[in-house]
């Protein structure tokens, strides 16, 4: 004898956030041009036609779990909300490597091969990557960075990114890459500013 499944009937905001956690967790499996909104609306238990009453694309629905995705990465990649300006620096650099690291594979596929070019995607990406070069300015106390310094810690970012990707822990433990990332970080911001 089968149980009948009961469906639990959600608000439109539960239902959508519903849909977009079961994209972050496909994520970790396969890259996002991948996931199949078929499996995505069956493990919801809704239909596919339902699921686009709630993202009118598939685009629409890709854009969302990349959107939530940058959101995890920008939780981990923060400051502490006290400490010296090295200690809050430290810990925004030490979130970003440590989530990347994590998720390795899944965070390639996702912010390289996973945008496709597509603009909007594009655009996610780079307002998650301004916003995280904007916590490492203000947590290194530089009220009023020049158009220069916001550009050289863009760039800094996308070194960053490069070596937490690529670094394997045989080659450098998360803490030296940190301390590294952190000593060029200032040194380069001195550089600038002085």
């Amino acid at each position: 004898m089968t149980v009948p499944t009961v469906r639990t009937r959600l608000s439109a905001e539960d239902r959508r956030r519903q849909l977009i956690g079961i994209g972050l967790r496909l994520l970790v499996s396969r890259p996002i041009h991948e996931l199949a909104i078929d499996e995505v609306a069956a493990e919801a238990g809704i239909s596919r036609g339902l699921l686009f009453h709630y993202f009118p694309t598939k685009r629409e629905y890709y854009i969302a779990v990349v959107q939530a995705a940058g959101n995890r990465l920008l939780l981990h990649a923060r400051a502490p909300d006290e400490g010296t300006t090295a200690e809050r620096v430290r810990g925004i650099v030490d979130g970003f490597v440590q989530f990347i690291q994590r998720r390795r594979e899944n965070y390639v596929a996702l912010v390289r091969a996973g945008a496709g070019g597509d603009e909007r995607v594009l655009e996610v990406f780079s307002s998650i990557r301004a916003r995280i070069a904007d916590r490492v300015i203000d947590a290194m106390g530089i009220a009023e960075p020049s158009p220069q310094l916001r550009l050289v810690v863009r760039g800094w970012l996308a070194m960053a990114e490069e070596i937490a990707v690529e670094a394997t822990p045989d080659v450098m433990p998360v803490d030296g890459i940190v301390d590294m990332l952190v000593d060029n970080l200032n040194q380069t911001v001195q550089q600038v500013a002085g």
